[in-house]
């Protein structure tokens, strides 16, 4: 059966979803607070039902604020490698039991400094980057089909 997506919600980093996400982190970045401690994270996000199986982002907290952009840095001060259910979990729908399964079983992984990751997802936030958090959480929400994932 061929997957169809609603207008404007789109199956989680499916092309459309790329772009509308893009989209929406271009609207978001103006009112992103000022971050905790710099951060430079590349995400490889395995066993996606998309293209190759894998998909590659990063987050530079300096230059592009908290939220993900297709690509990869060099050099990152950590590398978090999840697989897609983690990954919805982590950046949609916030289940913290799906992330901490992930990380029990190997499915979510860090190589690097793990502490920066923890403070970039949430540990140490002020309430003003909670807040943000929280927004860019419900509007990545918005955008992202959660019956067809």
């Amino acid at each position: 059966m061929a997957y169809v997506a609603r207008m404007g919600v789109h199956r989680f980093l499916s092309p459309g979803w790329i772009e509308a996400a893009m989209a929406l982190r271009e609207e978001l970045a103006s009112t992103a607070p000022d971050p905790v401690q710099a951060a430079r994270v590349n995400l490889v996000v395995t066993d996606t039902p998309f293209g190759s199986g894998e998909f590659r982002a990063y987050i530079d907290t300096v230059a592009g604020g908290p939220l993900p952009v297709p690509g990869e840095l060099g050099e990152p001060d950590a590398t978090v490698i999840l697989d897609y259910e983690s990954a919805l979990a982590a950046f949609v729908t916030d289940d913290p039991d799906i992330v901490a399964h992930g990380f029990l079983t190997g499915a979510l992984r860090v190589d690097g400094d793990l502490a920066l990751v923890l403070i970039l997802f949430g540990e140490g936030m002020t309430k003003e980057q909670a807040a943000f958090a929280r927004h860019a959480q419900t509007r990545m929400q918005a955008i992202t089909d959660l019956e067809g994932n």
